[in-house]
């Protein structure tokens, strides 16, 4: 549970920087992954930006930090080029951490325990969700499991809007097809909406007989319920799971959105004005949002109003993210203003935005029906691709969803890709006991000496930098960028053994199998650790 090999580099790259008499704060100096091959495995633009600091050109100042650097435990050796230092992983390195590689590396105590909440994919329970909703399901879930790989106390919550405009329309349009009445304007017209007519009419005895005023709240509720229920049943499909299914009702039941309110009108924060309560800043109304209707109905920003209090005060969550579809951004200033003028820290609420999925077949409208849901994607495909295609993006890109490519069993399919790596390394295991009863216990990692033994091994010491970016960032789709490349030197490794038998896993010496063996163990942990994180299944056979 200790840092990666970069955080290394980074304290002796510092060090350096001490010991050629720079005082004070050190500019940042910029330490990533070396863009070419050729320059090493990590790099720092050091020399150029320390030449102000310390009046000499950036590769003199290269060169005396590449004299006096000395990283930890001999992992990196240092050379400079022009004003870049440049850092290359030690071939004894790599084969010590070989043998340090156990399941769940790369996990580290970023949170210390941090309290926060997940709060995603919470679209309005008015029917299925479609392709576009599993985006956000996949995205919010993998984020969870990244948050908790690193230490954080994660709770994943489902805000289920049950008293809004949308859920009323929804509860009237059940009341119209009860009674064999077409919706209302603006309502939901699926065949969804039908059935859910039927089962009240069976399972609410008299409720037919009641007026809309009376039978709509009802209804409303007996049909949300049953989303809810469809909605678990999909997102289950997904491996996705939540912790609190947070109904809005009870936000008012407990009076949340009236104290905010109170709180807000103390100060200055809320006005009255047409009739209705506004929110805004005291004494400009440019901006200001309606928060109580002039006719007594509040709108969806009344009850979120409540939920910024259960989250943040009732609950005491230190951070909650909350993942939403990009058709909301304009609401983000809003709620980052309502945190803090409820007396929040607004950088506690950290809000992730995702575009749009797109598939050829049709509009996706859920009050007419016409979507392609997500239980038609994941019956087309399968769980893995749908989870695997939605993390190949980041979240701020369209995602075009290739069907085609999704089902196709080879390696221009990236799912295909990284599974068959995982069965590889898994197989020669099993072949390897077949051929060696009696492998020695432990390997002679020292026997690891060819380049794309040492590639696999390189790409190893890259995982932890991937974890603690993604975790910081909140960006899971660094993970499927890194598990590509670690199944490209897995299957390099592995055709280098089709290629020349002496180079195969299992050879007739059994030290040399051993040691590879150790390789493909460590390998395998570490793919099967970030094909988790991605909610993917890691098979050991295909």
């Amino acid at each position: 549970m200790s840092g990666g090999v970069r955080e290394q580099i980074h304290d002796a790259l510092v060090e350096g920087v001490r010991k050629l008499g720079v005082e004070g704060e050190i500019p940042d100096l910029e330490l990533g992954r070396a863009k070419v091959p050729g320059h090493g495995d990590y790099a720092s633009s050091a020399g150029l930006k320390l030449a102000r600091v310390l009046r000499q050109r950036p590769d003199e100042i290269a060169k005396r930090l590449a004299d006096v650097i000395a990283v930890p435990d001999s992992a990196a050796t240092v050379e400079a080029d022009k004003g870049y230092v440049n850092f290359r992983l030690a071939d004894g390195w790599l084969q010590r951490l070989v043998a340090r590689v156990e399941p769940g590396y790369g996990g580290r105590d970023i949170g210390r325990g941090e309290r926060l909440q997940v709060e995603f994919g919470s679209v309005n329970p008015t029917g299925p969700l479609h392709i576009g909703h599993g985006r956000g399901v996949t995205l919010g879930d993998s984020i969870c499991r990244l948050l908790e790989f690193t230490g954080h106390d994660v709770q994943r919550e489902y805000y289920v809007n049950s008293d809004n405009t949308q859920t009323r329309r929804f509860g009237a349009s059940v009341f119209a097809r009860l009674h064999g009445e077409e919706p209302p304007e603006g309502g939901y017209t699926g065949d969804y909406v039908k059935d859910l007519a039927e089962m009240a009419r069976h399972d609410m005895p008299g409720i037919e007989k009641l007026n809309e005023d009376e039978a709509e709240p009802k209804l409303r509720m007996y049909a949300i319920d049953k989303m809810v229920d469809r909605i678990k049943a999909t997102v289950a499909r997904v491996n996705v799971r939540y912790d609190e299914w947070y109904y809005e009702n009870r936000l008012w039941e407990s009076g949340l959105p009236q104290k905010a309110i109170a709180r807000l009108r103390e100060t200055g924060n809320i006005k009255e004005r047409d009739g209705a309560l506004w929110f805004g800043e005291p004494d400009i109304e440019e901006d200001d949002r309606v928060v109580i209707r002039a006719n007594g109905q509040p709108t969806y920003f009344a009850s979120d109003l409540g939920y910024l209090l259960s989250r943040f005060e009732q609950r005491g969550f230190q951070r909650v993210v909350e993942v939403w579809a990009a058709d909301h951004h304009g609401y983000v200033p809003r709620m980052k203003s309502a945190a803090g003028a409820l007396g929040f820290d607004s950088e506690k609420l950290v809000i992730i935005l995702h575009q749009m999925v797109n598939l050829k077949e049709g509009k996706m409208s859920k009050r007419a029906g016409r979507f392609v849901t997500l239980d038609e994607l994941i019956d087309r495909v399968g769980s893995d691709a749908v989870r695997y295609f939605y993390l190949l993006r980041s979240p701020d890109t369209t995602i075009e969803f290739d069907l085609e490519l999704a089902v196709t069993q080879g390696n221009e399919n990236p799912v295909y890709y990284a599974q068959y790596a995982h069965a590889r390394l898994s197989n020669v295991e099993v072949a390897a006991r077949e051929r060696h009863p009696h492998v020695p216990e432990a390997g002679d990692v020292s026997l690891l000496t060819q380049p794309w033994e040492l590639d696999v091994a390189r790409q190893l010491a890259f995982w932890p930098d991937v974890v603690e970016d993604a975790t910081g960032l909140l960006e899971p789709h660094r993970i499927p960028y890194y598990v590509h490349d670690l199944a490209t030197a897995v299957h390099r490794f592995y055709h280098a053994g089709n290629a020349q038998g002496e180079h195969r896993v299992v050879v007739d010496d059994p030290r040399l199998t051993r040691a590879r063996l150790e390789l493909c163990r460590a390998a395998r942990h570490t793919l099967k650790t970030a094909l988790d994180l991605m909610g993917v299944s890691a098979p050991e056979r295909m």
